[in-house]
């Protein structure tokens, strides 16, 4: 049986409220861009949008799990990881899209923030397992890390010193 998505709740979306705060107030924002509930075209055209309207920074996360599932469940056309929506945003940086037939695209310039969890993410096994897909997603195109809340500043203090090892 094949599911139908439909909106249950009308609102402005990230695009639309990025282009007004950049308007109304001339404040650079930062989009999140997140992989569940998105197939990569969504995304693609969504980055398209923000592009063009001047947004240049970025913050790429996987997202969570919705409420009425345990585990995070990409949709099946979208991302199953952050670091797969990297290499798109990446890509796109480069001029390549997801159509490899395009020709003469233009090159987007995204600055690319991904996440960081200096007590680790709740779902590694452990610090080092964590670290290890944090630098995969510098490796890949990631500028800048921000982290989740978090409440030992030591942990955060060795977080980031293991950080600059990596």
């Amino acid at each position: 049986m094949e599911q139908e998505k439909f909106s249950i709740r009308k609102r402005p979306g990230t695009v639309s409220i990025c282009a007004a705060i950049l308007n109304h107030y001339n404040l650079d924002c930062v989009p999140h861009m997140i992989c569940g509930g998105f197939s990569k075209e969504e995304t693609e055209n969504a980055l398209i949008e923000l592009n063009y309207l001047g947004i240049d920074n970025v913050l790429l996360l996987r997202g969570d799990a919705i409420k009425s599932e345990s585990v995070f469940e990409p949709n099946p056309n979208g991302h199953h990881y952050a670091l797969d929506l990297v290499k798109q945003v990446t890509n796109m940086n480069k001029g390549i899209y997801l159509d490899e037939e395009l020709q003469e695209v233009a090159s987007s310039n995204f600055c690319i923030g991904v996440a960081g969890y200096p007590e680790k993410h709740f779902e590694a096994p452990n610090l080092k397992t964590d670290l290890k897909f944090l630098k995969a997603k510098i490796d890949a195109g990631g500028e800048y890390i921000v982290t989740q809340m978090f409440f030992d500043n030591k942990k955060y203090f060795e977080f980031v010193d293991k950080c600059k090892e990596a």
